[in-house]
């Protein structure tokens, strides 16, 4: 019997193992060189069009986009209250019907119940006059200190106020067009920008409300320091327009930033307390008194109603009638 060749010697497999890694896989492929160069038609369309977009994704245009365009939480914290209210309004007028009705059989799950929620209600009210009591307290100039000049940081506004949104809400009460409106605010929302209003507002807390003759001197050297670096950040032939306008824009942003800190206290900052702010303001930085009566063109009348966000303020006489109104309730429900 002639010897047969084995199967494997006869038919020559070639195996190859599959790809280990990355690299063995795009080798396999054929695609060494991938991705592939992609050529432009026009090149310097797309690198414009590439720095236009990364000029429109700045930080701030982003900021100022959704500042613009996303609902804020200061809404629905308002109809979150709105509706409490109502269903405490249901809730109490539904008890009442439940307690006057001698003949009615409530079952002990609805009544353990409605005593659960009743001891919420408590709860949640009580709660919520504390912490009334304690916004009402530090929403006056009389209730609140300057924490004291710290070399090394600067000292935040009060109430966790955000100096880029007032100054941003400054320019847009000037209904700039879209080019000097970019222009300003690089200049405006600048670090050395910001640091000046900030310890500008505490100067004038201090001088105001509250002297402190060493703590001012502090503020006084940093905040020349910063101007010194903003001005000299500015391009020459656009200095004599910045001297013009940027000291009115500050005296604003300080005004508005009282506004927003010290609702409780809008009768202080009288037309009086203006005139005087904008002299200082302007002495600081241009060496000159504007005209009498300069902030007549300012448009943030309304500001001693209605925040930089578009929310009615609540005076103190409200808070404290609110106050009373819930203490009432809560009485009621004992």
């Amino acid at each position: 019997m002639i010897n047969q060749p084995h199967f494997r010697t006869k038919y020559k497999i070639s195996y190859k193992p599959p790809p280990k890694n990355v690299e063995e896989f795009i080798k396999s492929q054929n695609w060494d060189s991938w991705p592939r160069d992609f050529i432009f038609s026009d090149k310097e369309q797309w690198l414009n069009d590439l720095k236009k977009l990364k000029e429109d994704c700045t930080f701030a245009e982003i900021y100022s986009h959704l500042w613009s365009n996303v609902p804020r939480i200061y809404d629905a914290s308002i109809n979150m209250e709105t509706r409490l209210e109502e269903c405490s309004t249901i809730m109490k007028k539904h008890a009442s019907k439940i307690f006057e009705g001698a003949d009615l059989d409530i079952s002990t799950f609805a009544l353990e119940k409605f005593l659960r929620y009743k001891s919420f209600m408590k709860k949640y009210k009580q709660k919520k006059i504390m912490i009334s009591s304690e916004m009402e307290t530090k929403k006056n100039v009389e209730g609140f200190n300057f924490a004291g000049f710290k070399a090394s940081e600067i000292t935040p506004l009060p109430r966790h106020l955000d100096a880029e949104r007032i100054y941003l809400f400054i320019l847009k009460s000037h209904n700039l067009d879209a080019k000097l409106f970019k222009i300003w605010k690089s200049y405006i929302l600048s670090p050395s920008s910001i640091a000046l209003l900030i310890d500008s507002f505490w100067w004038w807390f201090l001088h105001k409300f509250k002297p402190d003759r060493e703590n001012q001197a502090f503020l006084f050297d940093r905040m020349s320091e910063s101007y010194a670096m903003l001005f000299m950040s500015i391009p020459i032939n656009r200095k004599d327009v910045f001297i013009q306008v940027y000291p009115d824009c500050l005296s604003q942003a300080i005004y508005a930033a009282f506004q927003e800190a010290f609702p409780e206290s809008c009768e202080l900052f009288d037309e009086e307390f203006i005139e005087e702010l904008g002299n200082t303001v302007f002495l600081w930085l241009s060496g000159l008194k504007p005209q009498k009566h300069f902030w007549t063109h300012w448009k943030l009348h309304d500001l001693s109603t209605r925040t930089i966000h578009g929310v009615n303020k609540v005076t103190s006489k409200s808070v404290l009638e609110k106050i009373a109104k819930n203490k009432q309730q809560i009485s009621t429900c004992k």
